[in-house]
């Protein structure tokens, strides 16, 4: 039998994925609580209710019949150089220096590994990685397997060019999801969202994390199921970068004696024009 090209299968599994992620009965996005957290809506971000239409526009960029800008496995060292920056930074703030070698491409995916430090404060690093090209609203949406530790706050996230961030997943272990609207120049880094927990282990496998960017809203996405809006006026014009980040830090949990040789693993990005 003649073996099936690898975007055609790569295609399949991210619409099986996404019938079986999308079922009510798939345990791991039942959401236990929903509360908003940091601040109060602002004139450039307030919370609303997730509606119909907002479930059939994610189910629709999740059908399969919509072709992606940005499709990656990340798997090929080669391209994933020639997209991605790897960064380097050693906040005071954090219990990890951040350096370009816990980046890895892998068979099964980008690592963002935890290693011990090399030249920086901290006794520890953990990986951080943005996206050269700039994306205009749309749908992005990344399968995440998140380190199994506390400590760790693993991030997906996006930074306009006009100084707008989308928190589209802070996960911290087990549990844990923060998905946040920051605005680093108004409101000076303030940030309105939402801190949900959820019935199932997060870390136990792959889940899939996205924001559907519209001209006047944000909705965020667990495995299929939108599970928090934030409607933001028009206010964000500008074009996104896309980043992926670990950093060992206090507001995540408690860090473990030895949090080296744990990773968050990234499977796949897609992200869909509006």
């Amino acid at each position: 039998m003649r073996a099936m090209p690898k975007r055609l299968f790569n295609l399949l599994i991210w619409f099986v994925t996404g019938l079986v992620s999308a079922s009510p009965l798939f345990a791991a996005t039942q959401q236990m609580a929903a509360a908003t957290w940091f601040n109060p809506n602002q004139p450039w971000g307030e919370r609303r209710p997730v509606t119909e239409a907002d479930r059939a526009l994610i189910a629709s960029y999740r059908s399969g019949r919509k072709k992606p800008v940005i499709d990656t496995d990340f798997t090929n060292p080669a391209e994933f150089q020639s997209q991605w920056s790897l960064q380097s930074d050693d906040r005071d703030n954090l219990r990890s220096c951040r350096q370009p070698r816990n980046v890895v491409t892998t068979p099964t995916g980008l690592e963002l590994r935890t290693l011990d430090a090399v030249k920086c404060h901290a006794k520890w690093s953990t990986g951080f990685a943005i996206s050269k090209s700039k994306q205009s609203f749309g749908f992005f949406e990344a399968s995440i397997k998140v380190a199994d530790i506390d400590g760790l706050n693993n991030a997906f996230w996006l930074v306009s060019e006009d100084a707008f961030e989308i928190d589209i997943a802070e996960v911290h272990f087990p549990n844990d999801l923060h998905m946040t609207l920051h605005n680093w120049v108004t409101g000076a880094g303030t940030g309105v969202g939402f801190d949900s927990k959820f019935s199932g282990d997060l870390s136990k496998g792959f889940h899939d994390f996205g924001v559907l960017w519209t001209l006047t809203d944000i909705v965020f996405e667990v495995d299929g199921e939108p599970v928090a809006a934030i409607a933001t006026h028009g206010a964000i014009k500008k074009p996104v970068d896309i980043r992926f980040s670990t950093a060992l830090a206090f507001f995540a949990g408690k860090i473990p004696e030895k949090p080296t040789g744990h990773a968050m693993v990234v499977r796949s990005l897609r992200v869909y024009p509006l």
